[in-house]
């Protein structure tokens, strides 16, 4: 995949700002467009509060919203002109859910959020988008660990390997990443019974054809997968995880498969899902 056009998800807080960093630094190196959304939930209800008192609420609360969507601009802008980005854009929404990322995303080939610890409503919104927007978006999404600082220049890659169309889709969305690598390991991972029908050799020749010098590991126990992805990524100290998002996309629900939802709770490195 040549990434040309990534969207970042913008909040006005440090891990945002290291966000954006990561974020406009990958735009420059790939000459990308780089679009940033700063994007807050809009639930407040002040009948319960009473009518006065409601509005008064709501007023202030639309006062920090446009305060933090101005600071989340101005750092995004100078940002991306101390990256020399040439084309840049931001954009600012108020919505009851993800949907308004999803829309600003559709062109996009990939998406940046992180994973943050649930404090308030806002962050329990934002927890969820990872796993919400790796099923609905139709695109790769990058989930930056809370940690991460830094520039996004992978040098060392885990493939998490899988015979499904899931992780099919994740070695097709990032053959550029896997070309542009040092080191790539393919961890087929699983029962026998999952990785037998499309046997992990047969992407390995795969990724061989395509430039890809890549190193195959089995592991086909009793460990929960997501674990054993996890302590794999560690011990060969991966910069990055690649994997197929396994679930399925509702109407205001999630059903997460529970090798992808392990992985979500525990990475400490860059993930990068596809479904």
């Amino acid at each position: 995949m040549l990434t040309k056009t990534i969207v970042v998800h913008l909040e006005d807080t440090e891990l945002g700002r290291a966000r954006v960093a990561t974020a406009a630094a990958l735009a420059a190196r790939n000459g990308a467009h780089l679009t940033g959304l700063f994007l807050s939930l809009e639930d407040f209800d002040g009948d319960l509060y009473g009518r006065a008192r409601g509005r008064a609420l709501q007023s202030a609360r639309e006062d920090r919203l446009a305060q933090e969507s101005l600071d989340a601009r101005l750092h995004f802008e100078e940002a991306c002109k101390a990256a020399a980005l040439k084309s840049y854009r931001f954009a600012s929404e108020i919505g009851e859910d993800e949907k308004d990322l999803e829309a600003h995303a559709r062109a996009a080939d990939l998406l940046i959020v992180s994973d943050v610890q649930e404090r308030t409503l806002e962050d329990r919104f934002v927890r969820g988008l990872p796993e919400t927007l790796a099923l609905s978006s139709g695109m790769p999404v990058l989930v930056l660990p809370q940690e991460f600082t830094g520039a996004f220049d992978l040098k060392n890659i885990l493939v998490a390997w899988k015979s499904s169309r899931e992780a099919v889709r994740a070695v097709r969305d990032n053959l550029t990443l896997l070309r542009d690598a040092a080191k790539v390991t393919v961890l087929s991972v699983g029962t026998s019974e999952e990785t037998g029908l499309l046997p992990a050799e047969q992407v390995m020749h795969f990724l061989e054809r395509h430039g890809v010098n890549a190193e195959l590991r089995k592991d086909y126990g009793d460990s929960q997968a997501g674990q054993v992805i996890i302590n794999t990524a560690e011990e060969l100290e991966a910069e990055a995880v690649i994997m197929g998002a396994n679930g399925h996309p509702s109407w205001r629900n999630l059903i997460l498969g529970n090798t992808t939802r392990y992985v979500l709770r525990h990475h400490r490195m860059p993930l990068i899902l596809s479904h």
